[in-house]
């Protein structure tokens, strides 16, 4: 049974994950010709391996690679969104991106202009609340409080 944290979770790290995905545009922006590394510049030094121009401690390390569980995680996490309507869709995504920046809340405030709105930043929490509420349902097969005896 997963639990609302639980899915908040598994998306913000779904985020995530897709973030460490490799920029391919960027990627063919960065192709060098083959002249400038023939020409060794002693002071330089050789061009790293990694990247960089410099000793190889200058240089950033790249996040580790993703595993296949990685990535059926996250592709998991993103196929529950496919039962939401687009606006509610949209909300959770602007949402999770904010957790997966790090913020500890969702300025919820700040995400008014994004879905068209000057007013009500409660009602998107509310909205998005229920949406994420409704994830949780239909991965744990319905609603348990449906079942529950009222006598």
């Amino acid at each position: 049974m997963l639990g609302f944290e639980d899915v908040e979770d598994r998306l913000v790290e779904a985020v995530r994950t897709c973030q460490r995905y490799p920029d391919r545009e960027r990627g063919w922006q960065r192709i060098r010709s083959a002249w400038p590394e023939i020409s060794r510049d002693v002071l330089v030094g050789d061009y790293d391996a990694r990247g960089g121009d410099g000793s190889s401690s200058d240089v950033a390390l790249r996040s580790a690679a993703m595993t296949r569980q990685d990535v059926a995680e996250m592709e998991e996490a993103f196929a529950w969104l496919d039962r939401m309507n687009p606006v509610d869709r949209k909300l959770i995504g602007l949402a999770i991106a904010q957790l997966a920046r790090g913020r500890r809340e969702v300025p919820w405030s700040k995400l008014l202009p994004a879905m068209g709105l000057t007013k009500g930043a409660d009602g998107l929490r509310m909205r998005y609340g229920r949406a994420i509420t409704a994830i949780c349902n239909a991965i744990n097969g319905g609603n348990p409080q449906r079942d529950v005896s009222m006598g």
